[in-house]
C-alpha cells in the first residue's frame, strides 16, 4: 500500500487529520483549553501525477534539497532561525541546465539527481510548476521565472533556449539596460509582485557588467485545515539555543493527528487547506541540539521520520507564532556539493544558452515565512547573475514547541520539499 493511500485511509477511518505545527517540547506551564478538535478534510486534493522516471527524479531531488539545507547551515554557520526553498533553487538550476553543455551540465544534473536528459529535466520542472498550482484549491501556490538580459552588453540568447524557457518554465524574457537605475527597480518590482510583497527586493545595486539576471520566485499561502484558536495563544517560555529562556507567543491546540518519535526527535504533521500541503515539525529530543539533529540525519532518516514512523495519536500541541527571513549565498554551498564549472570563468559552458562566453558570478536566495493561528505563508526568490568569462485508543502525547526546531513544507503527493527552515526563538 502506498504511503499516500495509507494516509488517506487513516484519515477516512478517523475522519480527521492533523492541525499542528511545532517543534519544541517542554513547557511545564498549564494551558487550559476545551475539548480536542478533530481535523476534517473537506475536499480531496488533486494529486500531482508523476511518471515512474519522474518519481525517481523526485526522490533524488528531495535528497538534493536536504543536502543543500545541511550544507547552507554549515557554510553560513548560522545560529538563528533560517528559511530556504530548495525547490526554487531546483527550478533555477533547471533553467541553467537547459542552457549548459559539457561538464557544466553534467555537474548540475548530477547534483540535482536528475540524469543527463535535459528534456526530462525540463518536463519534470514543468509538471511540478503546473501541478503545484492546482493541487489544492484551498491553497495559493505560484511559481514565476524571469530572465533579464543586459541590452548594454549586446548578449543574444539562442532561439531553442528561449523556446524551452517559455514552454517549460513560463519564463518572462526581456532586455534591460543595466546601466540605468530603472533596471534595478524593475528587477526588484518583479520580485515584489511575484511574492505578494514578501520579498520586496533581491538586489541593492545592479552591476552594469552583469550580462544577464535569471530569477525564480515561489509563493505559498494557505490556512491550516483547522485553525488555532487565538484565545489560547499565550506568552510562554521558549528555550533559546544558548540554554536561556525567553517569552514567546505560543499557540495551543489538542488534536488527533499523525505523530512519531524516536531517540533523536518527535514529529507531527499539520495539514493546510484540503491536505495537499502539510507542515512537518521535527522537535529534537531533550538533550539533542537542533544542529545535532540536522547534521546527524541524512535524507533517508528524514523520510523515515516523516512518512514511515508516524501514527495517529491525541496530541497536545504548543507551537510558536513566528516570522523568519533569510538571505543565503549559494555559490559556495553548491560548489561544495559538486557544481563547480558553472561558477568558473575558465570552464563554464553555457553554449546551449548563448554564443557569448558566460559564467555565473553570483547566486543567492532570499526567503521569508510567517506562521500564525490562521495558517502560514512563505516566499522565496532565487537569483543567478551571469557575467562574461572575460570578467571576473490512541496514545496521548505532548508536542510543545518551546525550544528550537526544524520544519518543512511539502507537497504531499510528490513529497517535494518547497521550504525548509529552523526556528530558534529570534
Amino acid at each position: 500500500m502506498t504511503t499516500m493511500r495509507r494516509i488517506w485511509i487513516l484519515l477516512a477511518i478517523a475522519s480527521l487529520m492533523l492541525v499542528a505545527m511545532a517543534s519544541c517540547s517542554s513547557s511545564d506551564e498549564d494551558v487550559t483549553m476545551g475539548e480536542d478538535e478533530l481535523i476534517q478534510l473537506s475536499d480531496r486534493p488533486t494529486l500531482i501525477q508523476l511518471t515512474e522516471e519522474q518519481k525517481m527524479m523526485r526522490n533524488n531531488n528531495n535528497e538534493f534539497a536536504w543536502r543543500l539545507f545541511r550544507t547552507t547551515q554549515q557554510t553560513d554557520d548560522r545560529q538563528g532561525s533560517t528559511i530556504l526553498s530548495p525547490l526554487s533553487v531546483t527550478y533555477l538550476l533547471g533553467m541553467m541546465d537547459a542552457g549548459a553543455a559539457g561538464s557544466t551540465r553534467d555537474e548540475i544534473t548530477d547534483v540535482l539527481g536528475f540524469g543527463n536528459d535535459v528534456a526530462a529535466v525540463n518536463e519534470y520542472c514543468k509538471t511540478m510548476i503546473d501541478g503545484s498550482a492546482v493541487a489544492d484549491p484551498a491553497a495559493t501556490v505560484k511559481t514565476a521565472n524571469c530572465i533579464e538580459v543586459n541590452s548594454a552588453q549586446g548578449i543574444g540568447l539562442l532561439p531553442q533556449f528561449i523556446e524551452n524557457m517559455k514552454h517549460y518554465y513560463y519564463a518572462q524574457i526581456e532586455a534591460l539596460d543595466f546601466t540605468q537605475g530603472s533596471a534595478l527597480d524593475k528587477i526588484n518590482s518583479w520580485c515584489k509582485d511575484h511574492t505578494d510583497g514578501m520579498i520586496p527586493s533581491i538586489l541593492d545595486q545592479l552591476n552594469p557588467d552583469q550580462a544577464m539576471i535569471m530569477l525564480n520566485a515561489i509563493y505559498f499561502k494557505a490556512d491550516w485545515n483547522v485553525k488555532f484558536n487565538k484565545k489560547y495563544t499565550r506568552k510562554l517560555d521558549f528555550t533559546l539555543p544558548n540554554g536561556t529562556t525567553a517569552k514567546r507567543d505560543l499557540m495551543h491546540i489538542k488534536v488527533r493527528t499523525f505523530y512519531g518519535q524516536n531517540d533523536s526527535c518527535s514529529v507531527v504533521r499539520l495539514p493546510f487547506g484540503s491536505g495537499a500541503y502539510g507542515m512537518y515539525i521535527l522537535l529534537p529530543t531533550k538533550g539533542v541540539s537542533l544542529e545535532e539533529l540536522i547534521q546527524g540525519m541524512n535524507y533517508q532518516d528524514l523520510n523515515a521520520n516523516i512518512y514511515n514512523n508516524t501514527y495517529l495519536g491525541d496530541i497536545d500541541i504548543l507551537l510558536p507564532k513566528f516570522e523568519t527571513s533569510s538571505k543565503v549565498q549559494l555559490i559556495e554551498p553548491l560548489s561544495d556539493m559538486g557544481i563547480k564549472s558553472a561558477f568558473d570563468p575558465f570552464s563554464a559552458n553555457f553554449s546551449n544558452m548563448t554564443n557569448a562566453p558566460l559564467c555565473v558570478s553570483m547566486m543567492l536566495q532570499k526567503a521569508k515565512i510567517e506562521v500564525n493561528e490562521d495558517g502560514a505563508k512563505a516566499a522565496a526568490v532565487t537569483m543567478a547573475g551571469f557575467t562574461y568569462t572575460s570578467y571576473e485508543p490512541y496514545n496521548k502525547f505532548d508536542f510543545h514547541a518551546t525550544r528550537p526546531f526544524l520544519y518543512l513544507i511539502l507537497e504531499e503527493s510528490t513529497r517535494s520539499i518547497f521550504f525548509i527552515g529552523t526556528y530558534c526563538g529570534d
